[in-house]
């Protein structure tokens, strides 16, 4: 299959990071696309999302910048998170906001291009269930990736009734923190069951790959100075797709995409 329209829909998000006046653009699905115009070389890259009127141009700028197209629906306010990183630049998110973003129903014209598209990769976590359901029915021809980011910490129960849709995508991906057995052994016992793909990163561990009974292993690439690993996982993602879509390698696109998370972490901001 040519993977020639990448489309991500989900969220626009700004990031506060502590201590700091700054505000930064980001959110996972913004992210994704961000480092999708750079992985996917010569490829359509589509945004669908919603944020305020006020933020408009601040979003829009940076995704001109990268030659993303974009649809951008206006709602009420941008959703927002706050960011504090240690000394050793690990994030920890704090202080969540939706803002209007699940107010947000997709317009036809935004329809069309997730109808239209050959990868459609959506986002799903807790805060914003109910908007993921609408985007993960909504039809197209396209392979359906979904991003679950960041579950680690949570117990099995909740990431059950996160799971629920998994069946619907083509390719689960999750982060999840090297030292959590239970829901690792969890997933790769759910993965034997899926007839996609699942992708685990392991933050500092690397990541894996699990697909049809066969398990890859990428090592992470040794890193001096982490400054800042808030979009590792949306890094990860744009470039182990990229290279999967254009190869069929799994083991390539661990490799691609580990290497370039290495990258992304060694400066501040995450797309």
């Amino acid at each position: 299959m040519e993977y020639n329209n990448i489309v991500a829909a989900g969220e626009c998000c700004l990031d506060r990071y502590a201590g700091e006046p700054k505000v930064w653009p980001g959110g996972i699905t913004f992210n994704f696309a961000m480092n999708a115009a750079n992985a996917f070389s010569g490829k359509n890259i589509h945004l669908i999302s919603a944020l305020g009127l006020r933020d408009e141009t601040l979003f829009v700028k940076k995704l001109n910048s990268r030659g993303v197209k974009h649809k951008l629906t206006i709602v009420r306010e941008t959703p927002s998170i706050g960011i504090h990183l240690d000394q050793k630049g690990e994030r920890e998110f704090y202080g969540y906001d939706p803002g209007g973003l699940l107010d947000w129903y997709p317009s036809e014209s935004q329809l069309r291009v997730i109808k239209d598209a050959d990868l459609l990769v959506l986002t799903r976590y807790e805060a914003i269930s109910s908007l993921f359901k609408r985007l993960i029915n909504v039809p197209t021809k396209a392979t359906r990736v979904v991003d679950f980011a960041d579950i680690s910490g949570k117990g099995l129960s909740e990431v059950k009734v996160m799971l629920a849709n998994h069946d619907l995508a083509d390719i689960c991906i999750f982060g999840l923190s090297p030292d959590e057995g239970d829901l690792r052994n969890y997933l790769q016992g759910l993965a034997n069951d899926h007839s996609g793909l699942f992708i685990i990163t392991l933050a500092h561990k690397g990541a894996i790959a699990l697909l049809e009974g066969k398990t890859w292993y990428q090592p992470a690439f040794p890193v001096t100075n982490v400054v800042d690993t808030t979009g590792a996982g949306d890094c990860f993602a744009a470039y182990f797709l990229s290279r999967w879509c254009s190869t069929g390698s799994i083991a390539e696109a661990l490799e691609a995409g580990c290497f370039a998370a290495s990258e992304i972490i060694q400066k501040r901001g995450a797309n």
